[in-house]
């Protein structure tokens, strides 16, 4: 949902708290694709509509992801494979080290406002809403960030923002580029326009 015509929407409630989830049982209970990587560590892929949440890496012999617990991933193919601490990865360094792409594969939820009032334990109350997703949407893990960025340049002003993903959420705000200030544009092609310019 965003705002018409580029003005702000009506207020509303956003939280990017929700219920605690096991870590462990979470990644246990997935199908993996396994890919070798560059390092020479071994990368689980879930096999999901949104696999960029759910990715794992091999820490080797004395790791301690997870606390150092032993977790059991269970291949396409039907093999597990044991793992002692291994560690919940991203995306980003999935395709670093193996070149496979599955950046734009995060399940996301955000808000993006001209301001906000504090509520916690209670959802927080964003006014202004400039853009609002209904329910999780598929994309980049940053895509409400950038978002967020581009209404800063856009209005001219600070916007605040908030996203929630499968392993948690973030709220902050987002100032805009000085060169993508319009009021600053205006008033340096002013002062171009009178010879004030270089």
């Amino acid at each position: 949902m965003t705002a018409k015509d580029g003005g702000a929407g009506m207020d509303r409630e956003f939280s990017i708290y929700g219920p605690m989830i096991c870590g462990s049982e979470e990644a246990e209970n997935r199908i993996y694709k396994v890919l070798l990587g560059k390092s020479g560590k071994r990368w689980f892929v879930a096999n999901q509509l949104n696999p960029a949440d759910n990715v794992y890496v091999e820490g080797g012999r004395n790791s301690d992801g997870f606390g150092g617990r032993t977790l059991n991933f269970r291949t396409e193919s039907g093999e597990i494979i044991a793992l002692k601490g291994p560690w919940h990865s991203n995306s980003k360094g999935l395709y670093d080290d193996t070149g496979y792409d599955i950046r734009a594969k995060s399940l996301t939820q955000g808000i993006c406002a001209l301001d906000r009032k504090r509520g916690y334990p209670e959802p927080e109350l964003y006014i202004g809403v400039l853009y609002f997703d209904e329910c999780p949407v598929l994309g980049e893990y940053e895509r409400i960030e950038k978002l967020a960025q581009t209404l800063a340049d856009e209005h001219g002003k600070k916007i605040c923002y908030a996203m929630k993903s499968m392993g948690g959420g973030v709220s902050s705000w987002t100032n805009p580029k000085q060169d993508n200030v319009p009021n600053r544009r205006i008033s340096e092609d002013s002062a171009h326009a009178k010879g004030g310019g270089e």
